[in-house]
């Protein structure tokens, strides 16, 4: 397919922060077949996701806007800032002859919404969390021509005209293979102590607190734990009383080094509409625990692949990480390697660049 041909599809993202949309959107960027599509990654400040992108071999464009479509509610405000931005989106949209808007982050997502429409590029709406209840947020969803629901939780939260025009793919999800362990921390290197996992920008969703209430009574029975705590804490839920055996080490670039090196992934957080942490467990052989809410049993098959625990029955976390604990590598061996074999399987990043391209396809009728 010659460049005049290519199907050309564009991402836009704030740019301010990262997250699982940002790494499966990058994963998604990097699979699809360069001979077919033409992709252009968009970032409207620079921060962090730029100097991500960078990193990973992907030069961003830059196109600044500073007031986005959602940020505040209010009719007036937000009509106000789909005004600002028209023109310089639709600009660009015709400029570089966008077939298709494929939006990922909410407040860019919401901004590019007319504008697309304007310039008659296709938009693809990725789900990626609980559809809120926000009337602007289902007006402006009603104008996507497809949505791509990240589970079977996020899918059902859609309105019913939304529905028919969506469809379940699961997030790519890949790990860095790294052999080499550069964390410096004694405690990891110390195989005597076992080392529990949370890992997750530290939000109220993420429930760091039941992570932090369970590691006491844990720490009592197997004196030898230690509880660390991986992840930003911009909100400081944190606080700076915390107990010896627990280890806050803030954000760490190193994830895949801490998933391998630690005993035990704890993922406390509630609702959400996919969890990548722990399909990142599973792929780096770590023993996985999650609350059983949101789309985490769309992931985990209790006492197959790992372990689901009630939500906030701090009883049973407990006790299910002691017995975890407790196991030798041999009995832990086959949970492991299931777990493995269906992270591979299920979230695989060629099958969902695979899938993908098939909507961009059939959007542009290529």
């Amino acid at each position: 397919m010659n460049e005049k041909n290519k199907v050309r599809v564009c991402f836009p993202f704030v740019g301010d922060s990262i997250g699982g949309s940002h790494l499966s959107s990058i994963e998604l960027i990097k699979a699809l077949d360069k001979s077919k599509f033409d992709i252009k990654l968009l970032v409207h400040k620079k921060g962090v996701l730029s100097k991500h992108l960078v990193s990973e071999g992907i030069k961003p464009i830059f196109l600044e806007i500073k007031n986005f479509v959602g940020q505040k509610k209010g009719i007036i405000i937000n009509f106000l800032n789909i005004l600002i931005n028209i023109f310089r989106l639709t600009s660009f949209i015709n400029k570089n002859n966008i077939d298709i808007i494929h939006l990922n982050d909410a407040s860019a997502g919401l901004t590019w919404v007319i504008p697309s429409k304007l310039s008659k590029a296709k938009i693809v709406w990725h789900q990626r969390v609980v559809f809120p209840n926000w009337m602007l947020y289902k007006i402006l969803s009603f104008f996507s021509e497809k949505i791509v629901c990240i589970s079977d939780f996020v899918y059902k939260s859609l309105p019913n005209f939304n529905k028919k025009k969506s469809e379940k793919i699961f997030n790519p999800v890949s790990i860095n293979k790294t052999k080499k362990n550069i964390l410096q921390n004694k405690d990891l290197k110390n195989k005597k102590i076992k080392k529990i996992l949370f890992l997750a920008n530290i939000i109220e969703t993420k429930r760091v607190d039941l992570f932090i209430k369970i590691a006491h009574p844990i720490s009592k029975i197997l004196p030898n734990s230690k509880f660390f705590i991986v992840g930003s804490d911009k909100k400081k839920i944190l606080s700076s009383n915390l107990s010896k055996s627990i280890i806050y080490v803030g954000y760490s670039k190193y994830k895949e080094q801490w998933l391998k090196n630690c005993d035990l992934l704890i993922v406390t957080s509630e609702n959400e509409g996919f969890n990548r942490t722990i399909v990142e467990g599973m792929l780096s052989k770590i023993p996985v625990i999650a609350v059983d809410s949101g789309a985490h049993k769309e992931i985990i098959k209790d006492k197959f692949n790992g372990w689901l625990v009630e939500k906030n029955n701090l009883n049973e976390l407990i006790n299910v990480s002691i017995k975890i604990l407790g196991l030798k590598k041999n009995n832990l061996k086959k949970t492991i390697e299931r777990a493995e074999k269906y992270a591979k399987e299920k979230f695989n990043v060629q099958k969902h660049a695979s899938y993908i391209s098939k909507i961009y396809l059939n959007l542009t009728k290529l």
